[in-house]
């Protein structure tokens, strides 16, 4: 590498000052240091999703963030009734009064209108501590015997709890919400506001997920000059399983592939043809049962799960017969309305994204573990034995 290479990476570069420029921008929750201080977060949360904040968004980010993580794959087993995300989209909520540090719980959320207690346990930084959850959910519960009890365990990757009772979010359902709001109810507000919540969206893709103007700015300048900085080849070398999806491929005669992106690689079996019914653009490309491997946190995952069926008694009658044949589902899944049955899931760690190989290794120790082969067989002995 020549030396003159390096200088004109370094003197001039105008993408490197883009850069430079976006990581120094004001934000005044950067003076305040709010990414480092969970109880300044909690706080943030608790104006946000108080309806009668003087944000003017009324109970909007409250209700879509709420519907949004009782909708989630991951919560299935937790909601226990599918009519009530029914009953929500048309709740009044305007009653909720926000507490903070109530019971000692970062944030309690009560409508004496509805009957309602929401609980959010927010830890961004932190693990949570022996029994904690257990001992707030048992709290509410006492206080208001008679309320629905909504306990929300919020991470930022949403991540499992210790206790079955709570469901899961994570910060990008957070940020999804409030941009939506910002987005297409701004008129409602001031410029005031629009800008304090775009800071504080701002604030949290910087800290922890990647702000994507800023990783195409890295990616150009990885991509022109790769010979000269190594330290941004994991942003330049985006995550692309392409290469590994072949291998696989080629390696499994018995793989039918759906679709493939980036980070996902949707497929069958052909064991599960006789069940397909189209392959238009549908969930699981018409398979009523479908795999896919994707990206999950830095992560491998294998997910094997029952989709939407056109007709309920079919997909009930489905869901029996992967019982019959020992795989475990839960009486909920069977409710009128349930559209997803996550059956498997598994990851694995990958310490290189930019190594296809390794992609490709992990993808196969993951399809080859025992536990998986064996819920595979069994869930094919179900399409077999159901009439299509």
């Amino acid at each position: 590498m020549q030396q003159s290479n390096i200088i004109n990476f370094i003197v001039n570069n105008d993408k490197l000052e883009l850069i430079k420029a976006k990581l120094n921008r004001f934000n005044p929750f950067k003076i305040l240091r709010i990414e480092d201080y969970e109880i300044r977060h909690s706080n943030v949360l608790a104006w946000l999703l108080d309806p009668n904040g003087n944000h003017n968004f009324d109970e909007k980010i409250l209700k879509k963030f709420l519907l949004k993580v009782l909708m989630k794959a991951d919560n299935d087993e937790v909601l226990s009734n599918v009519n009530f995300v029914y009953k929500m989209q048309n709740m009044n909520l305007m009653d909720i009064c926000v507490y903070r540090e109530l019971y000692n719980i970062d944030l309690v959320m009560v409508s004496e209108l509805q009957g309602l207690v929401i609980f959010i346990e927010n830890k961004i930084l932190s693990e949570e501590h022996s029994n904690q959850l257990s001992r707030y959910h048992s709290v509410i519960q006492d206080n208001f015997p008679d309320y629905t009890i909504i306990p929300i365990f919020l991470t930022l990757d949403g991540k499992e709890t210790s206790s079955e009772n709570y469901f899961r979010a994570s910060y990008s359902d957070l940020l999804e919400t409030m941009e939506f709001v910002v987005e297409n109810y701004k008129e409602r507000t001031s410029q005031e506001i629009v800008a304090f919540v775009s800071y504080y969206i701002s604030i949290i893709k910087e800290k922890y997920f990647m702000d994507e103007d800023l990783k195409r700015l890295c990616k150009d300048i990885y991509i022109q000059n790769k010979d000269v900085i190594d330290m941004i080849y994991s942003i330049g070398n985006e995550i692309d399983i392409e290469a590994a999806v072949e291998q696989f491929i080629l390696k499994h005669e018995e793989i039918i592939p759906v679709t493939q992106k980036n980070t996902i690689f949707w497929f069958g079996l052909d064991s599960f043809l006789k069940a397909r019914e189209t392959e238009v653009d549908s969930w699981g490309g018409g398979f009523p049962i479908c795999l896919w491997f994707s990206e999950y946190y830095r992560k491998l995952k294998l997910t094997l799960e029952v989709g939407p069926f056109e007709d309920a008694d079919e997909r009930i009658a489905f869901l029996n017969q992967l019982e019959l044949s020992g795989i475990k589902i839960s009486e909920r899944a069977k409710e009128p309305g349930r559209k997803y049955t996550r059956i498997y899931t598994d990851t694995i760690a990958i310490k290189d994204w930019g190594d296809s190989e390794e992609i490709y290794e992990k993808m196969e120790t993951l399809y080859n573990k025992k536990d998986f082969i064996s819920i595979k067989n069994k869930a094919i002995e179900a399409v077999d034995r159901t009439e299509w």
